[in-house]
């Protein structure tokens, strides 16, 4: 959808609603699912990092920024603001902006204007401002690092809610973001459901794995321990 109008597109949270904010999962037990169903790659690059806020989980909202240094501070803002009022509350606000750091996208304003409407964070392949604001305010933000300088006036907001590549993978409306500690991981909306079941069996499994790796000082024994304990065939 191009940004011409103020619409935004109804987004399906069922996914959403499956992992209420704060998923029984991690970042990287949704990448692991994600790419064993669909065969590519599923988590954001290294560079992507966690600012401010815990976990972040809920359907992606994406807006594409483009360099124009003749755009309207006021125009491109306000295009900004009316995304974030219409977006559902639990939404994941994703801005991709060519991948360049020399200007903040977001700051304390947005992050407290998407607080106040419930909105799960933001996952910004770019950077933010304000950090002390953020940790203050406590919103999830996730982006490439910190700047002092705004986009505003350099950037213009070309669309809301399309496709795009975000710190090296595939974005699309509605596909679950989920972030932690770990980094950014995307589940596709068209496998959102069986991702979600397949990453928490995941950390079950690592979560019964584990102590038994600390016990028998050997991952071979862990596992047919593990198997044993679940009826199943070493």
């Amino acid at each position: 959808m191009r940004c011409t109008g103020w619409m935004i597109i109804a987004l399906a949270l069922s996914p959403g609603h499956l992992l209420a904010q704060r998923p029984a999962f991690s970042s990287s037990d949704a990448a692991d699912a994600a790419e064993r169903l669909t065969k590519a790659r599923a988590h954001m690059d290294g560079a992507m990092q966690r600012l401010s806020g815990s976990t972040v989980a809920g359907p992606a909202v994406t807006m594409r920024l483009v360099r124009d240094d003749g755009a309207s501070l006021t125009v491109e803002g306000l295009k900004a603001i009316q995304m974030l009022e219409q977006s559902p509350p639990g939404s994941v606000i994703v801005a991709c902006s060519d991948a360049n750091a020399d200007f903040a996208v977001f700051g304390p304003t947005f992050a407290t204007l998407a607080k106040a409407r419930g909105l799960a964070g933001f996952v910004v392949d770019g950077a933010m401002r304000g950090l002390s604001d953020l940790r203050r305010i406590g919103v999830p933000v996730f982006a490439r690092g910190v700047v002092p300088g705004s986009a505003g006036g350099h950037y213009r907001l070309d669309a809301v809610n399309v496709p795009m590549s975000c710190a090296g993978v595939d974005v699309s409306p509605g596909d679950i973001v989920v972030g932690d500690e770990d980094g950014v991981a995307v589940i596709p909306k068209a496998v959102a459901n069986d991702a979600i079941a397949r990453a928490r069996a995941l950390r079950d499994e690592k979560e019964a794995m584990l102590p038994l790796i600390a016990r028998y000082k050997s991952y071979t024994k862990a596992v047919e321990e593990y198997r044993r304990r679940a009826g199943k065939p070493n």
